[in-house]
């Protein structure tokens, strides 16, 4: 039996694929990571706005969007975060009693979960949307490669999370032939197929007009890195502020234009197809393997440029270096290995399966780092291009209590990661060494920012419903836990949406 099937967005416009008729996608092999859907329905041509479409619509994005990323990863997906086969997929979940309808998508870890909100005469649903869907399972699959930067209390880190989510929705409909085709004579302007998630713009601007999320993310876009904390943290539609989804854009246009210019001017279906692979596994890549701190899109493009180096002999370097440099990343990975600081003690011991410090050289990497007595440093190996290093994070803690007295007392764990390598028989940073009052200032207007974008949940509600042992989630992507005496800032949540308030 036939379901439709909407391949990109409800709203992407004539120019975009039409609903189709489709059998639905076979479930996963078990030897595969997978959903676990719930309230089933009947297979058949149903229209938009039914539970019935929903289920199938939203069940046929998720399966497409695991189909897409292993043919462009080249390999099957085997777990998700947690080495868990299975994670819940909840197509409209319930939401807190009494929280305002906000539009919405959740990845919590624990599951997938999209909801429904009603403004004027329209009801939106966000499981109906491909590229919301893809976006959600995009953080899931993300969270598996590098689990983590799911807690990183930085703007760019979480960023990058919210990109690679767009990124995601748009190599899943670049796979797709007929998106492809449809897109290929506009590929090189603004298009249905770099514009994501209209429908759920839609519906925040129903609900607050000058919402910074009432205008859909576009991956071609013209934006340039600044440094976030010169941002402000509100700001109209489409504009440049200090949050993670508006920031993204920098990233996700620098991917989009990487696929342009492996693709070449004027490209064919095929050509096209072939570029969004190569730049898939690039990403992959540079995911894995970039150190996390601050400047995190330009670690991330360093380690991209390392990866084309090894596998391809670097025959996409300029592809990638003028990608970035378009959006204002200068990536100059030449400096990314080279030697900048020596540490007392000798170099470090690396193998495939374990990377070792002296104890003189952990003391003097964590000072350097700024941590004090308390901090946790962790070493292990990383092979970085064609070289093998030590890959050593270090983390402290830092007070938000200043930022809101609903702050008062609570801290935010930062980890900052570097590279060790030798120089001259001694222990040596690679790179550079995290600047500590650098990285307090971000997370302390990364926090600011959330404080004032209302996505802290600083009173747990009362009464939270649960539906198919999944928790319902509130609009909130953090929330203040206590540890014994301990207060602790902590992401819960990605959220593709907007939060009015607590």
């Amino acid at each position: 039996m036939s379901i439709n099937y909407i391949p990109n967005d409800p709203m992407a416009g004539a120019s975009a694929p039409p609903t189709r008729r489709k059998s639905p996608r076979a479930n996963r092999p078990s030897s595969r990571a997978t959903f676990q859907f719930f309230d089933a329905e009947p297979e058949g041509l149903a229209s938009p706005g039914t539970p019935q479409f929903l289920f199938w619509q939203a069940r046929e994005a998720a399966l497409t969007t695991l189909t897409a990323w292993e043919t462009a990863n080249g390999s099957s997906f085997l777990r998700w975060q947690g080495n868990r086969k299975t994670i819940p997929f909840v197509q409209n979940a319930v939401v807190q009693l009494g929280a305002p309808p906000t539009p919405n998508a959740f990845y919590d870890r624990a599951s997938f979960q999209f909801f429904e909100s009603t403004a004027g005469n329209k009801t939106t649903f966000s499981g109906e949307s491909t590229d919301v869907v893809a976006q959600e399972v995009g953080h899931g699959l993300l969270d598996a490669i590098r689990p983590q930067l799911i807690q990183a209390p930085l703007l760019e880190v979480g960023a990058f999370h919210e990109a690679f989510g767009d990124c995601v929705a748009l190599i899943t409909a670049f796979l797709d032939s007929k998106s492809r085709t449809a897109v290929r004579a506009s590929i090189g302007s603004r298009n249905f197929l770099e514009t994501t998630a209209e429908d759920l713009s839609d519906a925040i601007r129903r609900l607050q007009a000058n919402h910074n999320a009432a205008e859909p993310r576009h991956a071609k876009n013209n934006l340039q890195w600044v440094l976030p904390t010169t941002l402000p943290a509100n700001g109209g539609p489409g504009v440049l502020i200090n949050e993670e989804h508006s920031f993204a854009r920098i990233f996700s246009g620098s991917f989009y234009d990487l696929i342009l210019k492996l693709a070449g001017s004027s490209p064919s279906v095929s050509a096209i197809r072939t570029a969004t692979i190569k730049a898939t596994r690039l990403l992959v890549a540079g995911a894995a393997a970039a150190p996390i701190g601050a400047r995190f899109f330009q670690a991330i493009g360093r380690a991209m440029v390392m990866a084309d180096d090894s596998t391809n002999n670097g025959a996409n370097r300029e592809s990638i270096k003028a990608a970035f440099a378009g959006h204002g990343v200068l990536l100059g990975t030449s400096a990314m290995m080279s030697p900048v600081v020596a540490l007392a003690g000798a170099q470090p011991v690396v193998t495939a399966k374990r990377a070792g410090l002296s104890s003189s050289a952990r003391r003097d990497l964590v000072e350097r780092m700024g941590a004090g007595r308390g901090a946790r440093l962790a070493v292990h190996p990383l092979d970085i291009g064609e070289e093998r290093v030590a890959h050593a994070t270090v983390t402290r803690d830092v007070s938000v209590g200043a930022l809101h007295p609903s702050l008062k007392g609570v801290v935010v764990p930062v980890t900052n990661s570097v590279l060790i390598g030798a120089s001259g028989g001694r222990a040596a940073v690679l790179g550079s060494v995290p600047n500590v009052d650098t990285t307090t200032d971000e997370v302390l207007s990364f926090v600011e920012s959330l404080v004032k974008n209302k996505r802290i949940e600083t009173k747990p509600p009362k009464h939270v419903p649960k539906r198919h042992r999944v928790e319902a989630m509130t609009p909130y992507t953090h929330e203040i836990i206590r540890i014994g005496r301990r207060r602790e800032l902590r992401r819960r949540a990605f959220a593709c949406g907007c939060c009015f308030g607590n």
